[in-house]
C-alpha cells in the first residue's frame, strides 16, 4: 500500500512551499497543487476537483468506457 501525505501549506512572500517528506515515500513523488479559497467553501471546491481528477484518470478512461464493461448498463 503506497502512503498519502497531505498538507495545508501557506505560501512564503515569494510563492514557494517548502514540503519535508517523510523517508517511507521514497525519493520521487507526484504532487498536485490546489487552491485554497475560504474555508468555508473549500471543502465543496477541493470535493469538484478531486472528482475532475477521478474522470481524467486512466480508470475512468479505459476501464468504465470499455465496451466489456458496458454490459452493466443493461441491468
Amino acid at each position: 500500500m503506497s502512503s498519502v501525505l497531505r498538507k495545508h501549506l501557506t505560501a512564503d512572500a515569494s510563492h514557494t512551499i517548502h514540503l519535508v517528506l517523510p523517508p517511507e515515500m521514497g525519493n520521487e513523488v507526484d504532487v498536485i497543487v490546489f487552491p485554497r479559497s475560504s474555508l468555508k467553501s473549500a471543502g465543496q471546491q477541493e470535493s469538484l476537483a478531486m472528482a475532475q481528477l477521478m474522470d481524467e484518470s486512466g480508470f475512468a478512461q479505459n476501464i468504465l468506457n470499455s465496451v466489456e464493461e458496458d454490459c452493466w448498463n443493461d441491468l
